[in-house]
């Protein structure tokens, strides 16, 4: 069989310049960097119970120092995510249960509501007859953290981890639950007065009465979250009658 010849000109030479180029190398902080933001989903989306007193206070502190309308429109969208993101996790873990961290029962959503609303009045109502003042006008950053942050991170300690933490120890020692669950609303209301010592007058003493009101929510509701709502209800309302 004849050989095939082919001219030394028409021969092509194998191309090498894929292989004579040299790869870029990743460097070690671009790959973290690239990996930051997923492990950061995924942390938040596995401890929500860490995450959202965390995201609370958070959102807490920024609208304190919201002074400029720059700052105060950052601490709006704070707040407003911190609404979205607290309700998408409702039960979400065990350690949310616990804190009371659900979805209330029927209808509570609306109860709480107008309970905070009723108390804010009745709170109003009882300073006219004493000729006392329910407060002064609060600047928009003071009014957000009244009405939203302020709110979630005090029942998420009072009547969320601290209620818990009273209704085990007094189980453990006996108690039945009816009765812990008394004590338990009627210490939380008190620390919930000793925690606000910056009012005076008749908003100092009123604490305690309202620290009851929303461990009833509580109880009732059998959510924390339904007694933020009513916390912030009741804060919302007071806040436009002194305003207004």
């Amino acid at each position: 069989m004849p050989l095939l010849w082919i001219p030394h000109g028409v021969r092509r030479k194998p191309d090498m310049r894929g292989l004579n180029r040299k790869q870029p190398l990743e460097s070690p902080w671009e790959g973290n960097l690239a990996r930051l933001p997923g492990i950061f989903v995924n942390t938040v989306a596995a401890n929500p119970e860490l995450f959202l007193p965390v995201f609370a206070l958070f959102a807490w502190q920024t609208s304190a120092v919201a002074v400029k309308p720059a700052t105060l429109g950052l601490a709006t969208l704070l707040s407003l995510a911190l609404l979205i993101y607290a309700y998408r996790v409702l039960g979400a873990t065990t350690w949310l249960d616990r804190l009371g961290w659900l979805a209330p029962q029927p209808n509570y959503w609306l109860w709480a509501v107008l309970a905070g609303s009723i108390s804010s009045l009745a709170m109003w109502w009882i300073a006219r007859l004493f000729h006392q003042s329910v407060g002064a006008v609060s600047p928009p950053n003071i009014f957000l953290l009244a009405s939203v942050s302020g709110p979630m991170v005090e029942e998420l300690l009072f009547r969320g981890l601290l209620f818990w933490a009273v209704l085990e120890l007094l189980s453990h020692c006996g108690i039945s639950r009816s009765a812990a669950t008394f004590v338990g609303v009627l210490l939380m209301a008190v620390l919930f007065g000793l925690a606000h010592t910056d009012k005076v007058g008749i908003r100092f003493y009123a604490t305690i009465p309202t620290g009851i009101a929303f461990g009833w929510m509580r109880v009732q509701s059998g959510s924390s979250a339904a007694a933020v709502v009513m916390h912030a209800s009741y804060n919302f309302v007071l806040a436009c009658i002194s305003t207004f």
